[in-house]
């Protein structure tokens, strides 16, 4: 029993020695590749001879996953340091314990974690030695035998995953050259597999669909277009969870470049400092931030009639799996940094409708070979894509001729003004009043008293009439009244829906004063800052983190006159109280995901004439009822 132990302890450390040989070997070979610099080694990975080739047969089921794995029992020589012996045969035994070996290395080196990045802890059920020969295996034949092992995985908590993230880390300390792992993946319920070829730390994430799983191989085409159809609505077009997008918007104020990009994948441009190299936790996202908007602002160039624009980062948020829609401004939480992403919104301001934009990506490795491109120009969309094989990576954009946006004017008026305006008389106070006392001596001289002096005082009085004729005083006409202004609801209506109209346009201007100066048409200089604020934050989308909605519909529901103008300074106005109802919908987009709601408003204004057009002098909103977000996907 002693030499037994003894053998096996030998063994164990014999094993140890070769392995680390035979990768420090296979490093140096591998390093004397490198600089031979032959093109043809460095462009063709077909040449390349990876360390291991495994295979997954990946089934997910409702309450666990089941993975076998199948590879060539030369792994059992490259990575758990198997040797021949003298004879030039392997020795079996040694070969059943290395294969142990290498199925508990294969669990913890394929890893699977769940829709909050957390891993699934895998259970080796079953093993598939070598069947050897009678006669033995001679070196360097274990290339025409096969192993394997069959894994279990239990979800933690909710059954039915949602998302599965896949990653493979079978690279030895020492190993240049790639371990090729083929998954090929079926969800319960359907036949076809996704199929996917996985390179060391580079994670892939499976999503899966309970209710409608993937078609079988045999259903037809119509039924596959309506299954990728409703998947896509469901998903918001993200149809990949490993790649990189880029959203690019051109419109009449800003080129936005909103980026999408796994974290994984992040983390291979720029170092993200985490103290659990697998989570990133919400206290060190800011410092992550900082570092991505830093990496971002230079390089990936943008151009605007010909002039190279700075990026503005508007947002940089972190994404669980669990978040569909990325527009939505994200609760802050841990995000894995196998499955998260980072979205990414980088504006660019025109100053004025562009004639001319080039958006370009240089920012390529190994992990990012290509970026997905979609492009945005209204109701316009394209794809486009930027590539590292690719001597161009720039898109080009010339603007058509368009008609500018007609001119807001204001609302005159045609009323016969004079008909409101109280007609007065002018009376010469100071004549009449002289007149009157000269009347007056005159009587007192004719009746005889103090005839002399009652004479000289008419005298006086008539001189004082005359000289005073011009000193007047304004009454109103004793029997001539103004009339009273009354507004027809006819006119009302219609004089209304003009200024209310007006009013939305004028935010189809994005520079602020252009916007003021179309206000300034319909709204009395005084209520102006006030109504725009006003209108401003009615706009703002709380779930978009007071993102300002683009107004695609002002629908004028109802109103009616509500009161004259009759209170203080304003006894004299011309005007109106008008209560109205109306409906507006607004739009908010970002990474392709359109965002539409309605809401409804109910408001109390005062219209008056004010430089002989009519003006809202006051506007009070009494009702807003704000309707439910709904979310749609641009198409092609």
């Amino acid at each position: 029993m002693e030499e037994i132990m003894n053998r096996d302890a030998s063994r164990q450390v014999a094993k140890r020695i070769h392995r680390t040989l035979g990768l420090a070997c296979l490093s140096i070979f591998c390093t004397a590749l490198t600089f031979l610099n032959d093109p043809i080694i460095a462009e063709e990975p077909g040449l390349e001879h990876p360390v291991s080739i495994v295979n997954a047969d990946v089934y997910v089921n409702r309450n666990r996953t089941t993975m076998k794995l199948t590879c060539f029992a030369e792994d059992l020589e490259l990575l758990q340091g198997v040797e021949a012996l003298p004879s030039g045969l392997y020795d079996p035994e040694e070969l059943i314990d290395a294969t142990k070996d290498h199925g508990e290395y294969l669990a913890e080196r394929i890893t699977i974690r769940d829709i909050n990045g957390e891993l699934l802890t895998p259970k080796i059920v079953e093993t598939i030695d070598i069947e050897i020969p009678e006669e033995g295996i001679p070196a360097g034949k274990l290339m025409d035998f096969t192993i394997g092992f069959v894994l279990e995985y239990s979800y933690k908590d909710a059954p039915e995953p949602k998302f599965l993230t896949i990653e493979q880390k079978m690279v030895a300390e020492g190993q240049l050259l790639p371990s090729e792992f083929k998954v090929l993946l079926k969800q319960a319920g359907s036949d076809t597999p996704y199929t996917k070829m996985m390179k060391p730390s580079e994670p892939e994430t499976f999503s899966f669909d309970w209710d409608s799983p993937v078609l079988n191989k045999d259903d037809s085409p119509e039924q596959w277009e309506a299954w990728f159809a409703e998947q896509r609505k469901k998903n918001l077009g993200i149809e990949s969870y490993s790649s990189v997008y880029s959203f690019i918007y051109i419109t009449d104020y800003e080129v936005r470049n909103e980026v999408l990009i796994p974290l994984a994948t992040l983390a291979t441009l720029i170092d993200i400092e985490r103290a659990d190299e697998n989570f990133l936790e919400i206290e060190e996202q800011d410092a992550a931030a900082e570092k991505i908007k830093t990496y971002f602002s230079v390089g990936n160039p943008v151009t605007i009639d010909g002039v190279e624009v700075a990026p503005v980062f508007d947002r940089v948020d972190f994404y669980g799996l669990d978040l569909r829609d990325f527009a939505i401004q994200a609760e802050r939480r841990r995000v894995s940094m196998a499955n998260g992403r980072v979205g990414l919104i980088m504006s660019y301001s025109t100053k004025g409708r562009p004639a001319a934009v080039e958006v370009s990506w240089d920012k390529f490795n190994n992990a990012i070979k290509s970026v997905d491109g979609i492009v945005f120009i209204g109701d316009k969309v394209e794809k486009t894509q930027f590539s590292m094989f690719l001597s161009d990576n720039t898109y080009s954009w010339t603007a058509p001729e368009r008609k500018p946006l007609p001119e807001i004017t204001g609302v005159s008026h045609s009323l016969d003004l004079s008909r409101f305006e109280q007609r007065t008389i002018q009376l010469p106070v100071v004549s009449l009043i002289a007149a009157a006392a000269c009347a007056i001596m005159f009587l007192i001289a004719v009746f005889g008293i103090f005839p002399k002096v009652s004479g000289v005082m008419a005298a006086i009085a008539l001189v004082v009439g005359v000289v005073g004729i011009n000193k007047t005083v304004e009454i109103d006409h004793p029997w001539e009244t103004k009339q009273s202004f009354e507004m027809p609801q006819q006119d009302a209506d219609l004089i209304f829906a003009q200024l209310h109209k007006n009013l939305f346009r004028a935010f189809d201007y994005r520079d602020e004063s252009d916007v003021y100066d179309a206000l300034a048409r319909s709204v009395d200089g005084e209520e102006l800052r006030s109504l725009y604020l006003r209108i401003n934050e009615s706009l703002k989308v709380k779930e978009q983190g007071g993102a300002v909605a683009r107004i695609d519909q002002v629908e004028l529901l109802d109103g009616e006159l509500n009161r004259l103008l009759d209170d203080g300074d304003v006894n004299d106005a011309i005007g109106f109280g008008y209560r109205s109802s109306w409906i507006l919908d607004g739009t908010i987009e970002h990474w392709g995901h359109i965002h539409k709601r309605e809401t409804k408003f109910v408001g109390e204004f005062r219209v008056r004439l004010i430089d002989d057009a009519w003006k809202i002098t006051d506007m009070q909103v009494v009702n807003e009822e704000a309707g439910v977000v709904k979310t749609a996907v641009r198409t092609f």
